[in-house]
């Protein structure tokens, strides 16, 4: 039984991780009714497996020209970009678990954040906009460093809020999404790693003969299954129209913030 809901866990983390409607509001929500706890190693574990995929799907474009002057500038660019998120969550990161987890808090982000997708949709004009991850100046990817530290918040989303920031800044809608892909992978790289020491610390290394079927079976499923099933939401998205795609990633938070609201606090 508990392979099953990791495997609810981990298909909701592969679905949700990539796409701008908040990972974090999905796993909490989905762990509290299938009751399992989703702790921050947990999310951190599941988090693996997408950032593997996001490494995968953008491979070509991370390694292209790799020791050239531009590209060296591009990553040192993304590094000082996630500066104020990084240490922002490394301070807080026991005051966001224990008090931004409350259910009206992710309901409210998952509305907010929507309806400002849906105005972003209909009011910006990204027609001209940087259409290249590499040509993104400093100012516009700092501004979207910044941003992603809102979506320390349960419910705001990374993708989302930099995907925002980024076509607020002027940037293609796309380009922006794209670019707040990259721009999260030090981020997700580095808090697990951060979060894998801190358990270690505390419990050490497990002892691997003493592990059943059901442990192995289990781990496979939390790093696995978000890999592939993030390498085929990318690729979905890849393909799909994207003319309208913000207004329906809008109105779905929306509608999700409200069924959390109405079973939360009504039924």
């Amino acid at each position: 039984m508990e392979s099953i809901k990791l495997l609810a866990l981990a298909i909701t983390q592969g679905l949700s991780e990539l796409l701008p409607v908040s990972s974090s509001a999905h796993l909490i929500i989905l762990g509290k009714m299938i009751n399992i706890p989703t702790s921050i190693l947990l999310l951190t574990s599941l988090q693996i497996g997408t950032t593997v995929a996001i490494i995968a799907f953008f491979w070509e474009k991370l390694v292209r020209n790799l020791f050239t002057k531009a590209k060296l500038l591009f990553y040192f660019k993304i590094l000082v970009s996630v500066v104020p998120s990084a240490i922002l969550g490394i301070l807080f990161e026991k005051k966001i678990e224990s008090v931004l987890r409350a259910e009206w808090i992710i309901a409210a982000s998952l509305i907010f954040w929507g309806i400002i997708m849906i105005i972003a949709q209909r009011k910006v004009d990204t027609s001209d906009a940087v259409d290249d991850i590499e040509n993104i100046t400093w100012q516009q990817s700092l501004l979207m460093g910044f941003a992603q530290s809102i979506a320390l918040i349960p419910g705001t989303s990374r993708s989302g809020i930099t995907t925002l920031a980024g076509v607020g800044v002027g940037l293609n809608k796309y380009t922006a999404f794209e670019y707040s892909l990259v721009l999260g992978l030090p981020v997700l790289v580095g808090s697990s790693l951060w979060t894998i020491y801190e358990d270690l610390a505390v419990n050490g290394l497990p002892v691997l003969s003493g592990l059943d079927f059901f442990t192995y079976l289990n781990t496979g499923i939390i790093l696995l299954i978000p890999f592939l099933v993030g390498c085929l939401s990318l690729l979905i998205l890849k393909k799909i129209k994207r003319d309208r795609w913000l207004s329906v990633f809008g109105f779905y938070r929306i509608g999700l913030g409200a069924l959390i609201l109405i079973f939360t606090y009504l039924l």
